[in-house]
């Protein structure tokens, strides 16, 4: 008898372990929590009037995978998603973010002649990404009425930001009774809404002296900074996300302008001074832990110092090393070392870099050779920017007969050929001095073409002015 009731009671221990074990299954497997097993995820759909034939999606800096459009500008993907999380699309030269979660059957279809405006998802996974797109346009509309509330006292543009950012989180809450949505991803939507107001705020100090014309920055409550003490520095899920991004530099810009006026003795007359930037610098060390964070943060602000500030060469180089002593092992080291080298050959007295063009005949010349006993003023404009060529021919009209004596040479960046051929008739261009890049990725960084109106002033093969603005040419 002991033994049928020793018997009886290891088999309700067993039963007991069973149960136990199948609903920590459901837990796991039902619920999502825990299950870290890749799931199928299709991504699919049509591109109306594309711009590159392929369509490459991302995760953080990572290529998940890309695809070909066929003939009729369609692509998919599949492909083992390990967790849910936000993605992004790359269809050159524009992208676009996408949420996608396991088993996920999702569809897009978008016209790149209105690439934001015209995207639309279906399918399993839209209710989210139908709501992202909502949540950009509408960010966008509000920076222009936000601007006008710059000028505003800080309580009166407090109530007004925290208005927009409630009418938001309104929405959301409509949509979370409508939908099912996953803790991560009602996460990433509150993220979205909260860091695009909190931008406002940070900008708001600069803002206003600009608006207003106040001599001083404007004194600002501690409390219009409350916000500041619920943040996560170093958010994983967002580190490429451009809302927190662009939240990151303008707080990190903040904190760093606010403490240098503080307890420096140096004057801060503008952004791009050295001593400004090293601040950032310092910051960025001591409140971001998370590595890819923290490298994007750098990354920024030495490019802008470096594309932004036009320093001399000896400030130039001790900000470098002090930006290397802070992040010597930064991920994108091998891109702005280049840069920094490419900045460098642009300077006062060097030689044109003797990249290689195409002239009108489809023969190949280095820029040595163009430039060579001359005195040159380059040019650089596209076809995919019509109207902006057109501003540039009007201002040659107007400034040439300033420069008698000097040439002016348009490069065509990624034209193509026979589109550029056409335009050189269609506007009745000298074609004896207009050339195409013939490889615009290598001329773009060799030349240091961070803007539109890039503009090049040469004399006798030697560089005067490498960074020169065409609709503001000095010399």
């Amino acid at each position: 008898m002991a033994l049928v009731h020793l018997y009886l009671c290891d088999q309700g221990l067993i039963m007991k372990k069973v149960l136990l074990l199948l609903l920590l299954c459901v837990f796991v497997y039902g619920c999502g929590v825990i299950d870290k097993r890749p799931s199928p995820v299709y991504f699919g759909g049509e591109i109306v009037n594309p711009t590159s034939p392929y369509l490459v999606l991302f995760k953080d800096d990572q290529v998940i995978d890309s695809a070909k459009l066929d003939r009729s500008n369609r692509f998919k993907i599949n492909f083992m998603a390990e967790s849910e999380g936000l993605y992004h699309f790359d269809h050159s030269p524009q992208f676009h973010y996408v949420y996608l979660e396991k088993g996920d059957s999702l569809n897009l279809r978008l016209n790149t002649l209105e690439f934001d405006e015209s995207i639309v998802f279906s399918g399993k996974g839209e209710e989210i990404n139908n709501f992202i797109v909502e949540l950009f346009l509408a960010n966008e509309e509000d920076e222009r009425i936000v601007d006008q509330y710059f000028q505003l006292e800080p309580d009166i543009f407090d109530e007004k930001i925290e208005s927009i950012r409630q009418e938001k989180l309104a929405q959301l809450s409509t949509l979370l009774k409508e939908v099912s949505l996953s803790p991560r991803a009602t996460a990433l939507i509150n993220a979205t809404i909260d860091y695009n107001a909190f931008i406002y705020k940070e900008k708001y100090p600069f803002y206003h002296k600009r608006a207003t014309h106040e001599e001083n920055l404007h004194n600002i409550p501690s409390k219009f900074y409350s916000y500041r003490n619920k943040l996560s520095l170093n958010n994983k899920d967002l580190i490429y996300f451009r809302p927190y991004y662009n939240f990151m530099k303008y707080h990190l810009g903040n904190l760093a302008y606010m403490e240098c006026k503080e307890l420096c003795q140096t004057t801060i007359d503008a952004k791009g001074a050295i001593h400004f930037n090293e601040h950032k610098l310092k910051l960025i060390d001591s409140l971001i832990q998370e590595k890819k964070l923290k490298d994007n943060l750098y990354r920024n602000v030495v490019m802008y110092y470096l594309l932004k500030v036009r320093d001399t060469p000896e400030n130039t180089l001790s900000f470098m090393e002090t930006f290397k002593k802070y992040s010597p092992g930064n991920t994108h080291m091998v891109e702005i070392d280049q840069l920094f080298k490419d900045i460098n050959n642009l300077q006062p007295n060097n030689s044109i870099p003797n990249l290689m063009v195409q002239n009108s005949d489809g023969r190949s010349i280095g820029l040595n050779d163009i430039t060579k006993d001359k005195k040159v003023i380059f040019y650089f404009w596209s076809a995919k920017h019509e109207n902006h060529f057109k501003n540039i021919q009007a201002r040659l009209n107007s400034i040439s007969p300033q420069y008698p004596n000097h040439t002016f040479i348009g490069i065509n960046r990624s034209t193509d050929y026979n589109l550029w051929q056409n335009m050189m008739e269609r506007y009745d261009l000298n074609k004896e001095n207009q050339y195409r890049s013939e490889n615009y990725e290598i001329l773009k960084t060799s030349l240091v073409i961070d803007h539109m109106n890039k503009s090049i002033i040469i004399e006798n093969g030697r560089i005067v002015n490498g960074f020169a603005d065409i609709l503001n040419l000095q010399y």
